[in-house]
Formats: C-alpha cells, sequence, structure tokens
C-alpha cells in the first residue's frame, strides 16, 4: 500500500536556515492553511472542552513548542481573551528565525504572549510551571523516539494537559498538499508534500502514546487531514503557583539558528 509506513527523509529546513524573507513566507503560508483548512479550529476545539472547567478570569498558562510563525499562540490568545480567561501563552521555538518571523506579525495580542528560543528539552522552566502544552505540525518532524521523549517532557511542564496537533498521512492529503504549495518557494514546493509522507496515521500516533505512558490522552480527526492527540490529567495534579511564574534563565531565550522546522502542510 502506498505510504504505508511513513519516510523518514528529512526536511529542508529541519537541516538548512533559508533567508528570513522564504521563512517568512512559508509561515506566512502555514498561517493561512491553519486558518482557512481547520488546523487552529482543531486545536481550540480540545480547549474549548478543557475550558469547562475553567473560572471566568482564571489564569492560564500554556506553553505553545515549536510554534514557528506564532499563529496558535496568538488564536489562542485571542480565543481565551474572548471568553473571559487570562490566557497566557509562552510561544517556544529552537529557531530564532522562526521567532523573529512570529515577532514581526505580532498583533495587540503581545500583551498575553512571550517568545523563547530554546530546545523544548533544555526549556529554562520548572516541572510543572505551566497548565497546559501545546504543539502544532510538530511530530511529523520527529523519529518515533523523539515522540515518546517529547510526549514524556510535555507531561512533566504541564499540571492540567496536553494538545498536540498534527498532519494525517494519506494519499489524498499528499495530493492537497502537492497541489497548494505548486505556486510557492522551492522551500514549500519540497517539504510540504513530504511532511504527509512524514506524517503518522492515527493507529501509529496512539501506539507511542502508549509507549510514553500517556494513555489517558485521546486521538480526534479533524477536517483537513488533521488529528489531535489530547487530553487532561486525570485528577489534575498540584495547581501551578501563579505567583511564582518563572522568567526564562539568563541566556535560556539566546537566538541561535538550527533551522526552523519545515513547512508542515
Amino acid at each position: 500500500m502506498w505510504m504505508s509506513q511513513r519516510s523518514l527523509e528529512r526536511e529542508f529546513m529541519d537541516d538548512h536556515t533559508p533567508p528570513q524573507d522564504v521563512v517568512d513566507d512559508v509561515y506566512q503560508f502555514l498561517g493561512g492553511i491553519n486558518r482557512w483548512l481547520g488546523g487552529t479550529r482543531a486545536t481550540l476545539h480540545r480547549f474549548e472542552e478543557f475550558s469547562r472547567g475553567w473560572r471566568v478570569g482564571q489564569r492560564v498558562e500554556v506553553l505553545d513548542v515549536a510554534t514557528g510563525g506564532g499563529d496558535f499562540a496568538r488564536a489562542l490568545v485571542r480565543w481565551g481573551h474572548a471568553r473571559g480567561f487570562d490566557v497566557r501563552v509562552t510561544a517556544l521555538d529552537i529557531s530564532a528565525s522562526a521567532l523573529r518571523s512570529a515577532r514581526q506579525r505580532n498583533t495587540s495580542d503581545a500583551a498575553g504572549l512571550r517568545y523563547v528560543c530554546a530546545d523544548v528539552h533544555r526549556v529554562p522552566c520548572r516541572e510543572g510551571m505551566f497548565d497546559y502544552v501545546s504543539c502544532s505540525l510538530f511530530f511529523h518532524h520527529l523519529t518515533d523516539d523523539d515522540v515518546i521523549r517529547t510526549l514524556q517532557s510535555f507531561d512533566t511542564l504541564a499540571t492540567r494537559g496536553i494538545v498536540v496537533n498534527d498532519l494525517v498521512r494519506c494519499w489524498r492529503h499528499y495530493a492537497w498538499s502537492w497541489l497548494f504549495t505548486r505556486p510557492f518557494n522551492a522551500v514549500l514546493r519540497h517539504d510540504g508534500p513530504l511532511s504527509v509522507r512524514r506524517a503518522f496515521r492515527p493507529a501509529e500516533l496512539a501506539a507511542l502514546t502508549r509507549r510514553a505512558g500517556l494513555s489517558w490522552l485521546t486521538i480526534r480527526l479533524h477536517f483537513g487531514h488533521r488529528m489531535t492527540l489530547a487530553g487532561e490529567h486525570p485528577g489534575h495534579r498540584r495547581p501551578r503557583d501563579d505567583a511564582a511564574v518563572h522568567a526564562p534563565q539568563p541566556g535560556g531565550n539566546r537566538e541561535r539558528d538550527q533551522g526552523p522546522r519545515s513547512a508542515g502542510v
């Protein structure tokens, strides 16, 4: 069967840092795809479910990992404020060029948003600092073992829950990606379809989740060949101390380029 196994071929943006204008184009394209084809809605739908247990005015700290152009982080801040919650998002990415792109696209939502340049496995934050950890279009860049390790890191950082949003590998999605990226730059034309070939199928991601020991996370399929892996920790763990919200340590937000994550179209 075609694409019965995920590709392990590296994407261009996993190993290279294109010029800033190309990076900006990539994240602008992804932002449009997420808005118009339901990627953003899929993540917000899971947070909508979680928010049934929140109080109006409650402060909610979210770590958005591999934030890229920051579209999900900004959307989450806007969503929270529209519903009366004090949602604050720390947008994390290992790529300085990705964060430059995110900052220049910032809006009035900046009051609830901060950017940190760091690796999630070396993030300058203490255990349990965040209520939730989220990511989008990140897992298909990882090996199976890295997915397990990353989920366990998410579980350490979050006191309440996790939301992962990513692509579903299938031939129709590959065709969509090939078609939608044709008018754009060479990086998008290469990495977009390859992202689909690198993506998981739901059963594959579910198996890795069990291996990570996080069987309380559930998978849902969404429009646009997206899936979310999300859930709240049973019983929740100790509440986060709002008075002790940690600021990034000196050097923790050092800007460096290790290649922006690829265009996960």
